[in-house]
């Protein structure tokens, strides 16, 4: 399966390059990152969970779903006890940054990159159960990832969120007795095929619009450093482990394992664009937070499918 993910990350790297040739040709700026990004949020991740849940209902899939969603909850807040251990800085002018260190740490391009990723390797079976991680994670990222940054709660930024509420809308539509009409299947199928392309252009465009930080280079490098290393390799360890065991507590299951995978993959993916775009909405260092979301992307090529060949191994 490593080369499988492999291949697709590699497909998925040569849209990421036209990007930055297109927007290092045609000088794109801000205003076009914002542009794809909200068609992005608003418009093609609703559709593709739409179609995800246009399928024939299934009890047992109900609960699979549940159970996707229980273990991902379970997975965040690992992550995010990793983040309260080890992102914490001792000198107190270094400490603006601990925040986005953390969400760093705990919130991955799951919808982005793991979307046409999972939706690339395991079809849209596996994209089914990704919905599942991305409604816990959209949860996690408004409750506890906003509480992180602002030091408040959001709750209506829960409710309101157009993922969560595809996500709700995917599920009621699985429960009833009927599929959607090709009319509206349809285009939602085309618009959600949109999304590889659409999501690795736009890391293109991060990478060519990348601005290198006004302060010091050395300092923030060292930083990327300890939170590419938390991200990539030991996230990638406990989330092996909770894999393993999940596999075992939940061995009834007949698609335990593809639902393991794509929890394991989801929380192994880089840092997620949402840490750039909080760091714009709260005044944080937008150059740090890019230069994260930039370097981890980059690494990700190497790290997961390494990360999946061993879990190939093992399970």
């Amino acid at each position: 399966m490593y080369l499988v993910v492999l291949k697709q990350l590699a497909i998925m790297a040569v849209i990421a390059v036209i990007g930055f040739a297109v927007t290092k040709a045609f000088k794109f700026s801000k205003t076009e990152e914002q542009f794809f990004s909200k068609l992005l949020l608003y418009v093609i991740n609703p559709c593709l969970i739409l179609c995800s849940f246009d399928k024939e209902f299934s009890s047992q899939k109900l609960r699979e779903l549940f159970i996707v969603i229980l273990l991902s909850f379970v997975s965040l807040l690992a992550l995010t006890i990793i983040a309260l251990i080890f992102c914490r800085s001792k000198k107190e002018s270094a400490r603006s940054l601990d925040c986005l260190d953390k969400l760093s740490v705990i919130f991955t391009n799951c919808g982005f990159i793991g979307i046409p990723l999972i939706n690339g390797v395991f079809g849209s079976e596996g994209t089914f159960y990704l919905m599942g991680f991305l409604a816990a994670f959209n949860i996690w990222l408004w409750t506890v990832g906003y509480y992180m940054i602002a030091g408040k709660m959001n709750f209506v930024k829960v409710i309101t969120n157009p993922s969560i509420l595809a996500v709700l809308a995917g599920i009621v539509i699985f429960c009833v007795p009927y599929r959607l009409p090709s009319l509206i299947a349809t285009p939602c199928a085309y618009i959600g095929d949109m999304n590889t392309a659409v999501s690795m252009l736009l890391l293109g465009m991060l990478f060519a619009t990348f601005q290198r930080p006004k302060t010091s280079l050395k300092e923030y490098v060292l930083r990327v450093v300890k939170v590419s290393l938390l991200r990539l390799v030991l996230s990638a360890v406990v989330m092996f482990f909770l894999a393993w065991a999940s596999i075992i507590v939940f061995k009834n299951f007949e698609n335990i394992r593809l639902m393991s995978y794509v929890v394991y993959i989801a929380a192994l993916c880089p840092v997620g664009m949402s840490v750039s775009s909080f760091a714009v909405i709260f005044g944080k260092d937008e150059s740090y937070a890019s230069m994260i979301v930039v370097v981890t992307s980059a690494l990700c090529i190497l790290t997961l499918p390494v990360s999946i060949a061993v879990a190939e191994r093992f399970f």
